[in-house]
């Protein structure tokens, strides 16, 4: 039996290597952010790496503190919209939780402020 399609707002462990320059990389905390459409049909999904919250000094505008166990984190983290990229489906690992609605809006604000929409 296949695995359901990824939903917007929820957070998978993902394998992201390799990298390049100052992206996050390795096997780590995601959260997907493309439309369900997207994520039902495409073999590609957008998403926003996290990253351990005691690892940013200063939260910037693009960036949404995430408390634990919110989403099925165990440390508190940081989701980094400046860091927004596609990756193949193939890449999940397995899927730990899911943001509330209102986290969720604010990770949606943040993308607003990465890309320059309004």
């Amino acid at each position: 039996m296949a695995s359901p399609a990824p939903r917007r707002g929820e957070v998978y462990l993902v394998r992201l290597n390799p990298q390049e320059g100052s992206e996050q990389a390795g096997t780590r905390q995601v959260v997907v952010v493309s439309r369900d459409a997207i994520n039902l049909h495409s073999p590609v999904i957008v998403i926003c790496p996290l990253t351990n919250a005691t690892h940013v000094l200063e939260l910037y505008p693009s960036d949404v503190r995430v408390r634990a166990p919110e989403g099925g984190l165990r440390k508190d983290s940081v989701v980094l919209t400046g860091q927004v990229r596609a990756i193949a489906k193939s890449r999940l690992v397995r899927r730990l939780g899911e943001l509330q609605p209102r986290i969720l809006q604010q990770v949606e604000q943040a993308l607003k402020i990465t890309l320059g929409m309004s």
